[in-house]
């Protein structure tokens, strides 16, 4: 199975919608039988702020891409910078590390950026 890799620093309240992009391309990577995992650094891990508005787009993509097993990451620094809680991560989430991306960057078969 191919393995993808998407890099996502794009906020999910963003007007320009590169976080719902990445997310829609998730899905279609994932009906393509590929092995996604979704990195979330800066901007994009505000994807996993409980403070999110609930009825955003990108929220609710999220949820479903979750319990359809999409691997997700968040960038451990990031959650310290904009004071997130590892305790409000979302079911499969899981908090990361630089170190954690550069091995998953050298798994993935294609690497995208958002």
């Amino acid at each position: 199975m191919t393995k993808a890799l998407i890099v996502l620093h794009a906020a999910a309240d963003a007007s320009d919608n590169r976080a719902l992009t990445a997310l829609r391309l998730a899905g279609a990577m994932m009906a393509d039988n590929k092995d996604v995992a979704l990195f979330l650094v800066e901007a994009g891990a505000k994807l996993v702020d409980p403070a999110l508005d609930a009825d955003n787009p990108c929220r609710t993509l999220f949820s479903e891409m979750l319990e359809v097993g999409m691997q997700v990451y968040v960038c451990g620094a990031t959650m310290r910078k904009q004071g997130l809680e590892e305790g409000t991560l979302p079911a499969g989430a899981t908090r990361s590390s630089m170190k954690a991306l550069s091995a998953l960057m050298s798994e993935a078969g294609e690497i995208i950026s958002f």
